[in-house]
């Protein structure tokens, strides 16, 4: 079952060649028409990012240029093809990656290499649906649980099986299966299986309600393998000037995995009064509690939560064992075509037997400026302060942490 995506993959494209080479001189047209016919697309982004721990190594500095170029056919008989080139030269690497680079610097999870990022045939002939097959970006939801981790040079992709489906109005579902997941470091993690179940409802007027289910079953067979059931539902909304997001996940036991029973909480709460916007919110992450693991966020794009210092990634395999409760507040504007956002953090553990003490507090600023339709220019800066009270008996976990990053895009 290891390869059973890859294969059909292949047996799919041949079976085009096969159709094209055996059928008659129009259906020999017909592929090569949709062939031609499709549109290609570029991506050109060039980071520069400062990384600066309060520790024994030495601050992380790197700038590098990413390249994706991707080509998207016409169809054929309702079926279509992608695929993505991706490269990434790292043309200034004083840091540390899980590949090497300089062992004495900080990290930041940016190995260069070249990958196929994306390579996938999208069936269209069913009414309201979309079976694809093949290595495709999954993205469910806001990403807390499944997502491209996009903010990472290299990206997360999935080799799946997965069918969208829209023919009940104001409903989607969608459903997939994975066997392969396509890391930052540029590595491969074989699964066993990985069953995924999402619906989403958007029938009340400025309102989203998702109800999910994720059954992980990794090629572990052991007590501690990360297999895990979790099961959620979301409810977002936009009622006149205000928004919110309520979002709740219970983890349990499945395949070969043991002590599974986490949970994790999500709120927000913000207003727009043009030409602000403004929100409070709260995040809690259970951690280790007896024999009880904590919470795994599976797959997700975790530097979108709890700060973009990444001080909090291990909650990605679940290797928080403090637990995690984030206060936050942010404040956002645009003013003459330059988007601000600043946000305040306050971490605070939750398990008194793992690290009974706030962690810190975090500062973060993102500016964003479109330069034309095609360029963009992202600055972000985020600087975490650790809690250095110890009066608990327990050592902070965490450290001072500077991080800057600017970064230049061109799409087309």
């Amino acid at each position: 079952m290891k390869r059973f995506v890859t294969t059909l993959v292949f047996g799919a494209l041949s079976w085009c060649f096969v159709v094209g080479s055996s059928a008659s001189a129009a259906v020999v047209d017909d592929l090569t028409t949709a062939l031609k016919s499709g549109k290609a697309d570029v991506g050109l982004l060039a980071s520069f990012e400062y990384k600066n721990r309060d520790d024994a190594t030495s601050p992380a500095k790197q700038f590098s240029l990413r390249t994706r170029i991707g080509y998207q056919t016409g169809n054929f008989h309702q079926f279509s093809l992608y695929a993505q080139f991706h490269n990434l030269t790292n043309a200034w690497e004083e840091f540390r990656h899980a590949d090497g680079g300089e062992a004495d610097r900080d990290l930041i999870a940016d190995p260069d290499g070249n990958r196929l990022y994306k390579a996938y045939l999208d069936y269209n002939g069913l009414p309201q649906t979309t079976v694809r097959l093949g290595r495709q970006e999954i993205i469910l939801d806001d990403a807390r649980l499944l997502g491209n981790i996009g903010w990472r040079l290299n990206g997360q992709s999935f080799d799946a099986v997965t069918v969208t489906n829209k023919s009940i109005a104001d409903l989607t579902l969608f459903a997939g299966y994975v066997n392969q997941v396509n890391t930052i470091a540029l590595t491969h993690v074989d699964l066993d299986h990985f069953y995924l179940i999402n619906a989403q409802y958007a029938g009340i007027k400025n309102h989203k309600l998702s109800v999910y289910g994720y059954l992980l079953d990794t090629e572990s067979t052991a007590d501690s393998a990360r297999d895990s059931a979790t099961y959620g539902v979301r409810v977002v909304g936009k009622p006149g000037m205000f928004n919110y997001a309520l979002d709740y996940t219970l983890q349990t036991d499945f395949a070969d995995g043991e002590d599974h029973d986490a949970d994790m909480l999500n709120l927000y709460a913000g207003a727009t009064v043009a030409p602000i916007d403004f929100g409070v919110g709260y995040s809690y992450i259970s951690g280790q509690d007896g024999d009880d693991r904590p919470f795994d966020t599976l797959y997700s794009t975790a530097h979108k939560f709890n700060g973009f210092a990444d001080l909090f990634l291990s909650t990605n395999g679940g290797g928080l064992t403090p637990g995690l409760q984030d206060y936050y507040a942010k404040v956002a504007t645009t003013f003459l075509g330059v988007k601000l956002s600043v946000i305040y953090h306050y971490f605070d553990s939750y398990e008194d037997d793992q690290f009974d003490g706030t962690y810190g507090d975090e500062v973060d600023v993102v500016v964003v400026k479109p330069i034309s339709d095609n360029l963009k220019l992202l600055v972000k800066y985020a600087n975490f302060m650790q809690d250095d009270d110890e009066s608990n008996g327990f050592a902070n976990p965490t450290v001072d942490t500077e991080i800057l990053t600017a970064r230049l895009e061109y799409k087309f």
